[in-house]
Formats: C-alpha cells, structure tokens, sequence
C-alpha cells in the first residue's frame, strides 16, 4: 500500500498480535483512516486478529451521519466489518466534549462485548501526545501526568490500544491522501473554545524554539520512565510503612515517611488519601505535596483536612482518618 511503507507495522501493532479480534475507532478524519488502513494492511496475513470497525455519530453534527456513512463503505472495500454507532437521547448544555467522550466509549465498549473484540484501538498520535503533555503542564500536573497519555490504558470501561503515538500526524496523513480517500473535516477541531485547540494552534511557534512534538514524545517517555520507578519505591514504602486500621484509617511512622524521597513520599500520601477518602476528586497536587513539605520535619502536625480525610501527627506517627465532624476541621492553609 502506497504511503505504508515507512512505518513499521510490525513494531505499532506487535502488543495485540496474540489477541482474537480488535476493534477500530474510525471518525473519518485523517488519522482515524490511516489507522483503518494500517490495520487492515497488517492484520492482512495469516494469524493475524480479526477487525471490526465503530464508528460514531455524537448527534451534534448533521453531517456527522454521512461522514459514518463514508467510513463504514471504506472499510467495506477493504473487507473490514464495521458497525454505526449514534449518541441518542438529549445533549449537555455544558461540557459537550467530555459528555461526547464519555458517551462514545460506552457504545463502543457495550458494541466490542457483543461481537467479542478484545481491545479498541485508537488513532492518538505524537500531536496529540504532545498538547496532552502541554496541557497537563499548564494544570500543575507532575510526572504522573506528564507522562502523558499511555499506550495501553481503559478509558470509561472500555480497553485502549494507541499504536500511533510515536507517529507523525503528517504521516499519517500521507496514508490516507496515498489511498485516495478524502477525511471528513470536523470544524470543532479548529473552534479556539476547546482547550487542545489553542495549544495545538500554538504547536507550529512552540517548534521554532525547539519544542516540537517528537521532543515532547520525548519528554512524555521518561516521564513515564521517571513515574514507573517512583511507583515502584511508593509500593515499597506503602507495604513497609502503611497500617490500615479497622475503622478505615491509616497510619505511618513520621520518621520512616521523612525520609523518604519527596516524590515517593508523595505519590504514597496521594495513594493513604485515596484510600482512606474514597474515590471523591482529589484535591490539587500542590496541595498534597504542602503537606508532605509540612510531615518532612519530626515536629508534631496540628489536624488538616484533605481529599475527605483528616491528617495529623503527634511527631511520632501520622495517622490519617476519614473526616470526621465539622468542628475538628482545619484549613492546611491555617497551620
């Protein structure tokens, strides 16, 4: 296939070659049909997974139906099934994007059980991986974050595969123009309201200073390379230092969470929070890692409310309970 030929299929698609059947999200834009096409040129030899393409119309389009149209006759050329997918029901007047996003892996996991697909993959490449990057730098996030979006993850319930994140979104786009196929143009992909957008309009001034998006890819990898270790040290610490108490509480020797390296002792303070809290919205990173800033000397720490739980230490132990009556809050900005 013209336009393949400089990708390593391969390599992008050797985490799922031992799987049964894999599912395709399709939009019908560019990227989306070079993965289609990708896929279907790989999965073309004996052995290889079946596929199944979704595609999905939000309902917020009236030619988001034509544009499903055109991708369920393209990968019937390409002797792929496919399947329509639509978003039904009444639309947020607020949050669109994130109700959209949500909406559409629901359908989309609910259609792979049906027809036993094992995985989905999706056409994320390094553009995207760089403004998930940037975006997440400009909210504060730390290396959990920034390292990006992972090749393997669940998003809303459903399984994901990304082959494509080290690729080049104007490779991807030779693909499709190679195949002769015209991708659909979604215009909210240019609308200056929606965060991505503007970082992405801002890539092209980013990259003549030296910013561009295989640099940042770059970043994204030892960030997750830097998160795997700490994770690895917070996992230790936990099993060396954590009690859990019968009431749901917890407890940690002050000293032993002292010494600990600030970016252990902090991921293992998000990880007691989130487990003695529950899983409400945590607080921001920066107030997690005050707090450890506060827990790194061996003097006592007066009661502080955070992520649902109530924190303090006597000098010798910080113990961690879920939070109590409203008189024994107090503000972490108050001690």
């Amino acid at each position: 296939m013209p336009g393949v030929s400089s990708l390593d299929l391969e390599t992008l698609f050797a985490p799922v070659a031992g799987m049964t059947k894999l599912g395709l999200a399709v939009s019908g834009g560019p990227d989306s049909l070079a993965l289609m096409l990708l896929a279907a040129e790989w999965a073309g030899a004996e052995g290889r997974p079946g596929l199944v393409v979704y595609s999905v119309d939000h309902g917020l389009r009236p030619e988001a139906a034509d544009e499903v149209a055109m991708v369920l006759a393209e990968a019937a050329k390409l002797g792929l099934a496919a399947r329509a997918l639509r978003w039904d029901g009444d639309k947020p007047e607020t949050g669109v994007q994130a109700a959209a996003r949500k909406a559409r892996y629901g359908l989309t996991a609910a259609a792979m059980a049906a027809d036993g697909a094992d995985i989905l993959l999706t056409a994320h490449h390094q553009g995207d991986q760089a403004e998930t990057v940037l975006m997440r730098l400009a909210h504060g996030s730390g290396i959990e974050g920034l390292r990006g979006m992972d090749a393997m993850a669940t998003v809303e319930g459903c399984r994901l595969f990304r082959p494509l994140l080290g690729v080049d979104p104007e490779d991807l786009r030779e693909v499709a123009d190679a195949a002769g196929l015209v991708p659909a143009s979604d215009s909210s992909n240019h609308d200056r309201h929606y965060e991505r957008v503007r970082w992405r309009q801002t890539m092209p001034l980013l990259a003549e200073l030296g910013l561009d998006r295989k640099r940042l890819g770059a970043f994204a990898a030892r960030m997750a390379d830097a998160d795997a270790l700490i994770g690895i040290e917070a996992d230790k610490a936990w099993t060396a230092l954590v009690h859990r108490g019968a009431d749901g509480d917890a407890g940690l020797p002050h000293a032993g969470l002292a010494a600990l390296p600030r970016a252990v002792a902090v991921r293992l303070m998000v990880r007691v929070l989130r487990s003695v809290g529950g899983e409400r919205k945590p607080h921001a990173l920066s107030a997690v890692e005050a707090l450890c800033d506060r827990l790194a000397g061996r003097g006592a720490l007066k009661p502080a409310t955070l992520h649902g739980c109530l924190v303090q230490s006597d000098g010798l132990t910080v113990s961690v309970r879920p939070e109590g009556a409203r008189n024994a809050r107090v503000a972490l900005t108050a001690n």
